[in-house]
Order: C-alpha cells, then structure tokens, then sequence
C-alpha cells in the first residue's frame, strides 16, 4: 500500500502507517529527501495523530466518521487518514505542492490496494 500511495505522486515526501496506539508499522520515503523530523519526533506525531483521530471518533455519532484531516504547515502538508479502524496512515509533501490533486492521486492508489 505504501508503495501504491508514494507512486500516485512525484511530490510526496513520505507515508506512514501506524496502529491505533501509534506504533509505527511501515514507512516510505522519497529518494533524496531528508526527513524534517527525527525519529523520536516522528514517533510524537504519530502519537499526536492517533489520539487526535480517536478524539474525533467520539463526535462521530453526530459528524459521521473522520474521512481525512488535513494540516497546513510552513514546512510540509499532511494528510491523515484512518485507514478501517485499525490502523492510520501519515503523508506529507511540499506545501507548494497541489493539494487537491495529490488527495486524487492518493485515493485513486488507496483504491487500488
């Protein structure tokens, strides 16, 4: 899946999945790129993420589940997405980089997997 999701677009950086308790399973990253975080950092915003998601579960009721969350850095875009119930998948990219057409790009790759 990783591999489907870092080919759907040039401008990805990286993908990551993690479990619900932000245990990170599998990681991409792009060729070339220096990660902007360090990996005690990263597991923190795995972490960050996961509990957020499950935060917003608990408003689900009313909203309906969470599709995606999308957070506007200075230094990168991200994406976050539950993927079933189980697991959560992180993608980042330039924040100059399309944004509409990179969320196409990843669903049509989620679609394939």
């Amino acid at each position: 899946m990783l591999g489907n999701v870092m080919k759907s677009d040039d401008r990805i950086r990286y993908a990551t999945v993690c479990d619900m308790e932000g245990k990170e399973l599998g990681t991409k990253i792009r060729e070339g790129v220096k990660p902007i975080l360090d990996d005690e950092e990263h597991q923190e915003a795995l972490s960050f993420a996961v509990n957020h998601m499950k935060e917003r579960s608990k408003l689900s009721p009313k909203l309906g589940k969470t599709q995606y969350v999308f957070a506007a850095y200075d230094n990168l875009d991200r994406l976050t997405m539950p993927i079933g119930d189980k697991y959560v998948l992180l993608i980042t990219w330039a924040p100059q980089g399309a944004t509409l057409d990179i969320f196409k790009h990843i669903q049509k790759a989620l679609q394939q997997t």
